[in-house]
């Protein structure tokens, strides 16, 4: 097991909290992360393990902890409901028309079957003869345990739920420890855990006696430290977690091969997956990273959602979906055990566009616009959107009041306080219909700038001339070092005689600058100063001419 919480930051709560995980985190990533309305829900207990599970169905969430099933309703809210009695709880699966609930008990070496509705334990199944049962598929009347009390002898065992006293058929040869199980369609993966080069192995269970299909290499994938699975309703494609390579990895369990890849290996340690949406959506839970739970499209890998709780672990095998919503497990820094409901995650896209202009002026108001719609670009109507302005040094400040109009577009004004970038993130928390949006966009905000230019009325040709001026940065001196490019125009009867570069002026550290110039012929002499700016203040220029005679 990884070593105990050290990352993050005190957790956040509520809208505040949400408005400043995303200026903090979101601003980098493209997919929109965490809403106001998703909870975070403490179950009460104090959990020192990373061994937990959670089902749904029923209209109810059930968590396995330790030594209860704790039960909560799909809004995240505890029901008061628990089921007690037990003895170290590890994985849970629920029959398909949600009314029992199966429990793999390692403390007293039993599968529980559970009445959902009274939430009364109805029979212990006895597995004394394969101890310590971690892992549970379920398909039909028929349901899979992997078993291994990390003595080198684990393995599974299959049960015919139908029979009073169900009767263990182990199924393959033996494992180091409890393998990971998914079952599908007529298909059975058995995931060996523990190991460097994980191999998965595939099972024909159409018969009804698990057949062997073959194996998909561990040391070809480079499968490292398996930790969850998950399979479409018809068992042909499977998703694998696993520490490494990194990424989250789908395969077709008719030819063994892989067929995809979903994020990168830069992001912690892929260790929980689920589908939704029938088999449209990824829930791609990790650990010791940036970025909890990322949604991906299962048929294109690109990613379409990122949250994260600042405060808290994801737990492997901790994801599970609730109709359009996704129910993670969490164990906070103070070893709390944590539901977390993010809603909406698998409704239809919504697309969020937001300009602004690149540069402004300080005390100069900004105006930034955009367009909220859905991704066929049809307008999504008046919808109330929360806006954050974030400059780079300062407190980050809500802008209230911002709607888009019935053709989905919205414009707002902003003066900035100070100088320097501000970015303005504008986010839609979505509805019943469709997902949640974001969209930032960064103005640079400078000084304003001015240069003076004085010299004499008229010159003589062959007799020097002396010009002088003040450059200032938002009414002060600008830095130092600062230098002007000057160019000189000459004209004769008011045709030009075409046009030189002085030598560079320096500016003074009071702003002041003088500069001499010599003329060689009789005309009228004008002199173009410009400065190019800095990061805090915009370019300015200044015009003097001389009649020479």
């Amino acid at each position: 097991m990884r070593h105990p919480l050290v990352r993050r930051l005190a957790a956040h709560c509520g809208v505040a909290g949400l408005l400043t995980s995303l200026l903090t985190g979101l601003l980098t990533v493209a997919p929109p992360a965490a809403s106001a309305a998703d909870t975070t829900t403490d179950l009460g207990v104090t959990f020192g393990s990373y061994a937990a599970d959670l089902a749904v169905g029923g209209g109810r969430v059930f968590v396995a902890a330790d030594d209860r099933i704790i039960v909560a309703d799909t809004g995240g809210n505890l029901t008061g409901g628990v089921v007690t009695g037990l003895s170290g709880v590890r994985e849970l699966a629920m029959n398909a028309d949600e009314t029992r609930l199966y429990a793999a008990l390692t403390g007293s070496n039993e599968v529980a079957e559970i009445d959902t509705a009274s939430l009364a334990v109805t029979r212990r199944i006895d597995l004394s003869a394969h101890p310590c049962p971690h892992t549970l598929a379920l398909l039909g009347e028929r349901l899979w345990v992997g078993h291994g009390c990390d003595d080198g002898h684990g393995g599974v065992v299959g049960l015919d739920l139908v029979a009073a006293a169900p009767a263990p058929v182990a199924v393959g040869g033996e494992h180091l420890s409890a393998p990971v199980l998914a079952a599908a369609g007529d298909t059975l993966v058995v995931g060996r855990t523990g190991l460097h080069h994980a191999d998965m192995l595939v099972y024909d269970v159409g018969g009804g006696t698990p057949e062997p299909r073959g194996t998909i290499d561990g040391g070809k994938w480079r499968m490292d430290y398996l930790r969850d699975l998950a399979l479409t309703s018809d068992g042909t494609t499977l998703f694998a977690a696993a520490d490494t390579p990194g990424h989250f990895s789908r395969y077709d369990t008719t030819t063994l091969a892989a067929t995809g890849t979903y994020g990168d290996g830069w992001d912690g340690y892929p260790s929980a997956v689920a589908l939704g949406s029938g088999g449209a959506y990824v829930a791609a839970g990790r650990q010791w990273g940036s970025t909890d739970l990322t949604l991906y499209d299962a048929e294109t890998g690109a990613a379409m959602f990122a949250a994260d709780q600042p405060d808290a672990e994801l737990l492997p095998d901790g994801v599970a979906f609730s109709g359009p919503d996704v129910f993670v497990l969490l164990r906070s820094s103070a070893s709390r055990l944590l539901l977390w409901r993010v809603t909406g995650v698998a409704l239809p896209a919504s697309d969020l566009t937001v300009t602004a202009p690149a540069r402004a002026y300080a005390g100069s108001p900004v105006t930034v616009e955009g367009r909220l719609t859905r991704t066929d670009g049809k307008a999504l109507g008046l919808k109330p959107l929360a806006v954050i302005r974030r400059p780079v040094d300062g407190p980050k400040e809500p802008i209230a009041g911002v709607t888009t109009q019935k053709n989905g577009t919205f414009t707002f004004e902003d003066t900035p306080p100070d100088v320097g970038e501000v970015t303005y993130l504008v986010f839609w928390d979505g509805d019943d219909h469709y997902r949640r949006s974001s969209a930032s966009v960064t103005v640079t905000v400078r000084h304003r700038s001015a240069l003076t230019m004085d010299g004499p009325r008229s010159g003589v040709v062959g007799t020097a001339m002396e010009l002088t001026g003040v450059l200032t940065a938002g009414g002060k001196p600008p830095s130092p070092g600062a230098t002007l490019t000057v160019q000189r125009s000459v004209y004769v009867d008011n045709v030009s005689d075409g046009s030189v570069m002085l030598p560079p002026v320096s500016v003074n550290a009071d702003g002041t600058y003088t500069f001499a110039d010599t003329p060689a012929i009789a005309g009228r002499y004008s002199y173009l100063a410009l400065w190019s700016g800095e990061a805090t203040a915009g370019p300015a220029k200044a015009t003097y001419q001389i009649m020479v005679e």
